[in-house]
């Protein structure tokens, strides 16, 4: 005979399980529900404006998450402040500052991202060993490049992604970009094949899909991915500074975990990604609002984590149980 309750339960479960965002996304209402309540003059557009460089770290991160064996890519923060750098400090002085610029930081971080990938593939190292050393070696570069905050030219196209763009919210044109990237690789057999490699890559190998290229290109396309936000962060704060390295790492890798991307990889994805960072950002607006102090901070995103995680693993306990 079915108990109701536990028939409730194993339903809730294997809904959580089909669509991993739901946790997120009813987290995502509630926080937004609190925020509107609380600030009644919510500001659609500078809210945006603020949001979306944290969603764009996230969406970098979640791709070499999804390849599996612990993929988490640890320079997604350094590589953005580089890109804003290099966008700032370099191209926008020497009159390449048009939407040329664009291409140019998605080829700096795409490059940044495959020799994480080579190496972790090529010598079969730890994804975090090898990009937290990544991590230090663009810190350095951020600080020899930009010894002083490089300042954005207040004319400059992109400072439009931070406002209204042609009475549209620019910010949302930002997030739009890497969306209709990951929208156009569903076209290719490269997200099937991520998703077939996170999740056993055994299996996969033996399905005929190159494992090794399947990981550098994850690599690739999140410090692509990280490229797009690091001039989206210059565009809202104008200017870069080297000092703001590390500022998303964390937090990028929270909002994926939040989002119901397995940190195991092969299940999540870009929809989870935002909502996860979505559900940061408004309980940053909350704390703020509550005047709660930003030494906290780092204690509630370690805690969000932690939840997320263990979360994750109660959803998926039950049917490895199962199959145990």
């Amino acid at each position: 005979m079915t108990v109701p309750g536990r028939a409730g339960r194993t339903g809730a479960r294997q809904l959580l399980r089909r669509h991993t965002f739901l946790l997120a996304l009813a987290l995502a209402i509630v926080l937004l529900a609190v925020n509107l309540i609380l600030q009644p003059n919510f500001g659609w557009t500078a809210q945006l404006a603020s949001f979306a460089p944290l969603a764009l770290a996230a969406i970098a991160s979640m791709p070499s998450i999804l390849s599996g064996r612990g993929g988490i890519d640890m320079s997604v923060s350094p590589v953005m402040t580089l890109c804003g750098i290099v966008f700032a400090g370099y191209l926008a002085p020497a009159g390449l500052g048009g939407i040329e610029a664009l291409p140019i930081v998605m080829v700096i971080g795409g490059a940044i991202g495959a020799i994480n990938g080579l190496i972790v593939v090529w010598l079969r190292l730890s994804p975090i060993v090898v990009t937290l050393g990544m991590y230090f070696i663009v810190i350095g570069v951020n600080l020899k490049l930009a010894p002083k905050p490089a300042r954005l030219a207040d004319d400059n196209w992109a400072t439009a992604l931070a406002g209204d763009l042609g009475g549209f919210p620019g910010p949302l044109i930002s997030l739009a970009i890497p969306v209709a990237l990951w929208v156009l690789l569903g076209l290719t057999a490269f997200r099937r094949n991520l998703y077939a490699v996170g999740g056993n890559d055994a299996t996969a190998y033996t399905a005929g899909i190159n494992v090794s290229a399947v990981r550098v290109i994850a690599f690739c396309v999140g410090g692509m991915f990280a490229g797009i936000a690091g001039l989206v962060l210059v565009a809202l704060v104008r200017t870069a500074d080297s000092s703001t390295s590390s500022a998303y790492t964390l937090i990028a890798i929270a909002a994926v975990a939040l989002g119901g991307t397995s940190l195991a990889g092969g299940k999540g994805g870009l929809v989870g990604a935002l909502l996860g960072a979505a559900c940061i950002f408004l309980v940053q607006s909350v704390l703020a609002d509550a005047q709660v102090p930003q030494t906290w901070l780092p204690a509630i995103y370690g805690a969000m984590l932690i939840g997320a995680v263990v979360i994750g693993a109660v959803v998926s306990g039950e049917q490895s149980g199962k199959r145990a």
